[in-house]
């Protein structure tokens, strides 16, 4: 395809700075100053030229090399998003935040665009890929070290929001997981099914996991890592109905089954009179005030890039989203991998739930949440008979029990 090549606007500097000394405005930093690992490269070809730039860019630096690394050169979540804006841009090409994970340089994300990634195909791996849910930003962006604590072989499958910067966005979690269950699906059409979501992500987990029991491809374990509580948590309304029962006809009352089907008829007949009054008027009111606050946050400085209205609209879906999602109940395998000041009122959610305690804060994108979480994948797939699948190979269930910690 044809590239555009966009007019660069970093300006060289005359004064090299000091890596770490505050930069002012105009002026960019020269590479060398950084001491990087690798030695300068010229990039080669437009499209490496184009990528190169835009590192330059978002990094103020004189120049960028094709085999700089992005945390290399300081990268974060942040200026992750900048940068594969910038690339998506320039480029033409859709390149998400979090194939920064797997290609950190120009080079790489060049060969990645060109179809030439060196990353093994679908299907083509050792080990049944994780597949892991962001939190509310709508993408997630762990540091080198979370994603090299994994097992050799791992492949790893990172959701980002849909609309964050093209394309449709939803505004309901059921939608959001969907989009990701058919990724899932084609992606990985048979074999067991390995799920993980950082904090709020976890509802996006949840809803998945249920969806994914309904077409027949069951998740074989689901890894919460310190999620957030339900705003709304499942009701039993059969229940409330006999206990209401109870108050007006006498503790002895017991309604019969029709009485009973009646009852839960009107109950689902006026909840969607209330939805289609009330509840949208709510929704406008949460999206318009996640909306606010996330256009808050960008003229605070939290984000280069501004008047990104595409990128805000997804997210203040996704936020107002969470807040109405009725979650369901999922009869699965979950573990929570949880820090000390976190309740967990999942239990009528997750009847197979298990609480383990390992992080001393919230910090989720560390390689020792990596090692835990390979750690619970690697004891399902042993109870499920898949480290016996052809090439797994062996010595798996002994290392899932040296990673615990």
């Amino acid at each position: 395809m044809d590239y555009v090549v966009a007019e660069p606007k970093v300006r060289r500097a005359d004064l090299a700075l000091s890596n770490g000394d505050p930069l002012g405005d105009g002026i960019v930093i020269t590479r060398e100053s950084l001491k990087l690992r690798t030695r300068y490269e010229a990039p080669v070809g437009q499209v490496e030229e184009l990528i190169a730039g835009a590192f330059a860019e978002v990094f103020e630096l004189d120049r960028v090399g094709a085999n700089d690394e992005f945390f290399d050169v300081g990268g974060d979540s942040l200026l992750g998003e900048i940068l594969s804006t910038l690339v998506s841009e320039r480029t033409g090409r859709d390149f998400q935040v979090s194939a920064l994970i797997e290609h950190g340089s120009p080079r790489q994300i060049a060969g990645l665009l060109g179809g030439k990634s060196s990353q093994p195909a679908a299907g083509g791996t050792t080990r049944p890929p994780i597949f892991l849910v962001h939190g509310r930003k709508g993408f997630v962006l762990p540091k080198p070290e979370f994603r090299q604590a994994f097992a050799e072989g791992q492949e790893l499958h990172v959701f980002e929001l849909p609309g964050i910067r093209e394309g449709r966005s939803y505004d309901r979690i059921e939608d959001i997981a969907a989009v990701y269950v058919a990724q899932i699906v084609e992606r990985y059409p048979q074999g067991p099914i390995l799920l993980a979501a950082f904090c709020v992500g976890g509802l996006i987990a949840l809803e998945m996991a249920c969806q994914l029991a309904e077409i027949g491809r069951p998740v074989g374990q689901l890894v919460l890592l310190d999620p957030s509580q339900p705003e709304k948590r499942p009701r039993n309304i059969k229940r409330e109905i006999k206990n209401k029962a109870r108050v007006a006809y006498g503790e002895a009352y017991r309604p019969s089954k029709t009485w009973l089907r009646m009852q839960l008829l009107l109950h689902r007949l006026r909840t969607f009179a209330r939805r289609v009054t009330r509840k949208k008027a709510d929704f406008s009111e949460d999206l318009q005030r996640s909306r606010n606050k996330l256009l808050s946050q960008d003229q605070r400085g939290r984000s280069k890039l501004p008047e990104q209205p595409q990128a805000i609209d997804a997210r203040a879906k996704l936020h107002a989203a969470l807040l109405h999602y009725q979650p369901r109940i999922f009869d699965g395998p979950v573990t929570i991998l949880s820090s000390p000041k976190r309740d967990y009122p999942w239990k009528g959610l997750l009847p197979r739930l298990r609480v383990q305690q390992v992080f001393e804060k919230h910090d989720i994108s560390t390689a020792h949440a990596a090692r835990h979480m390979q750690s619970v994948f690697d004891e399902a797939l042993a109870e499920l008979g898949s480290l016996e699948a052809p090439g797994l190979g062996p010595g798996v269930a002994e290392r899932h029990l040296v990673a615990k910690i």
